[in-house]
């Protein structure tokens, strides 16, 4: 599998990270922040793009969806689209679309709108397995299995359910919004830290834990992968933007 960082930034982007996004192979995103598109461009991936995993619906996680659609439309993309996502997927996007004028009538390819309602379970659609994680709004962790398996927390505090998600897959991308000394508030907003995702990671068995969601605001991360590695065995990577994983 492959997978390319797209945006790793936490709730804020920065001069060198931007909004979550990232890229599997080269048909389905996790997540589609600010700026997706246009580093979808860059590397030539922009019309291979099938499926989209969107967590949640706050705004860093889905706004560069809007962008991505009139792409497709104003290129004459008759590619399917299929967006996965919590329960108000299929009425708050629309709504959205019809809010910024969109000609929808007009698009010449077909969306499909999945919405998921694992709760406290873990539910598998075909390679997709979904939870629900501990975030404010209805958030979904992701997990998929294709010859290799990839784990992705998105925005949550720790949560044992993860370790059931993520159990002996080869890479886990996971919230590590504030160094481990910020535990209490990371825990408050409902983050996480390098140490908790290590624990997380360690406790599941997986092969690679990637450092995600880094917040802007946190100066000086250089710290988050030492943290990480002081509990996780496996290779512990910060996530860069526009990095790339071969695995």
């Amino acid at each position: 599998m492959h997978l390319q960082f797209l945006g790793t930034s936490g709730s804020s982007i920065t001069s060198t990270r931007s909004s979550p996004s990232i890229l599997i192979d080269e048909d389905l995103l996790l997540d589609v922040g600010e700026g997706t598109t246009q580093k979808l461009l860059q590397i030539d991936k922009f019309k291979s793009i099938k499926k989209i995993l969107i967590s949640h619906l706050h705004v860093d996680h889905f706004i560069g969806l809007f962008s991505l659609l009139w792409k497709k439309w104003l290129t004459g993309s008759r590619t399917p689209l299929k967006i996965y996502g919590p329960p108000e997927i299929d009425s708050t996007i629309p709504q959205i679309l019809a809010l910024g004028n969109t000609p929808t009538d007009a698009f010449s390819f077909q969306i499909q709108y999945i919405p998921l309602d694992p709760a406290d379970s873990i539910i598998k659609i075909d390679e997709i397995s979904t939870t629900r994680v501990l975030h404010p709004a209805y958030t979904l962790g992701f997990r998929v299995d294709r010859d290799k398996s990839i784990c992705y927390s998105s925005d949550t505090a720790p949560l044992d359910r993860m370790i059931s998600l993520a159990k002996n897959c080869d890479v886990l991308i996971h919230d590590s919004s504030y160094p481990s000394q910020f535990a209490e508030v990371a825990h408050k907003y409902h983050h996480s830290t390098p140490r908790d995702a290590a624990t997380i990671a360690s406790k599941a068995g997986v092969k690679k834990l990637v450092l995600f969601h880094i917040l802007g605001e946190i100066a000086d991360y250089t710290s988050f992968a030492q943290e990480a590695r002081s509990i996780f065995g496996g290779e512990v990577i910060l996530a860069q933007d526009m990095g790339q994983l071969d695995f």
